[in-house]
């Protein structure tokens, strides 16, 4: 996965001390994968879909594609709702990019006593805490985090693949606005050069998540986590930053709250993506 834009692999680590984390990754703003995290979890020898669904079958899920003949182009809109063991039995095993995003795992309890809170020196926030399914084929839009959230991602099952840019490299990633998403048809996957040529001005990193593996994701940095086969995700997420960084983030968070309610979809929206594809292709030949 993710083989046609720069990327080097991201480092793999075990028994990574805390202060060597923070000074080697967080303050310079580089992943890394933690082999042994989950190691003594409960969740790394039971977690599987059956297991899912005879614990949380019940928990009523939103569904979500990434295919615009299936979101009708509104990939962060759900396409359907069921409970977590319909969506289970009935699509999982299809090659048909259908998963469910940021379950909170809060609303699903059963599973809290599976898992321990990483010691990394973050103070995670149960809250934020939120899990993700997918089948083969399935692939979370390319998303920008925020500028105070460290995220530690986890994986069980079989492999997942995670693409991730730094935050300097925004001016090429044809962001929507001032938003923390992309234009829509844009498959970091297999990118059409032609019509998004900035993208061959990208340089990143591929983390390849066996199960059991974590990924630590830092601030600011963009990511799309893509499902080689049927996966199980499970995100922490930890708020960090001083006062500027804070009043940055919730204005940049008020401001997309109001751009998504606003009546801007379809054509309208066509538009705008047009008008970013053309400024950013425009700037690059001025380069």
């Amino acid at each position: 996965m993710f083989e046609l834009i720069n990327s080097i692999e991201v480092d793999r680590k075990n028994s990574l001390p805390v202060a060597d984390l923070h000074a080697r990754y967080r303050k310079t703003g580089t992943p890394v994968i933690f082999g042994d995290l989950t190691r003594r979890w409960p969740a790394k020898d039971s977690w599987s879909v059956d297991y899912l669904a005879d614990h949380i079958g019940d928990v009523d899920v939103e569904i979500y594609s990434n295919l615009s003949s299936v979101n009708a182009g509104r990939p962060f809109e759900p396409v359907l709702c069921s409970s977590l063991s319909v969506y289970l039995d009935e699509l999982l095993d299809k090659k048909n990019d259908l998963r469910v995003s940021n379950l909170a795992l809060k609303s699903a309890p059963r599973l809290v006593q599976d898992i321990f809170y990483p010691r990394l020196g973050f103070d995670f926030d149960a809250n934020l805490t939120s899990l993700g399914v997918g089948g083969k084929g399935a692939m979370e839009p390319m998303t920008q985090s925020s500028s105070i959230v460290h995220t530690v991602l986890c994986n069980f099952g079989e492999r997942t693949s995670v693409q991730l840019f730094p935050p300097e490299l925004s001016g090429f990633m044809y962001r929507v606005g001032s938003s923390q998403h992309t234009i829509r048809d844009i498959n970091f996957d297999q990118p059409d050069f032609d019509k998004y040529p900035a993208l061959k001005n990208l340089s990143g990193y591929v983390a390849v998540l066996n199960h059991g593996d974590a990924l630590y994701i830092p601030s600011g940095f963009w990511y799309c986590v893509a499902y080689e086969s049927v996966g199980i995700t499970l995100s922490f997420e930890s708020i960090q930053g001083n006062l500027a960084q804070y009043i940055g983030a919730i204005s940049k968070t008020s401001s997309n709250r109001l751009a998504n309610a606003m009546p801007f979809k379809g054509a309208r929206l066509q538009r705008a993506e047009k008008q970013i594809r053309l400024g950013t292709n425009a700037r690059l030949l001025k380069r």
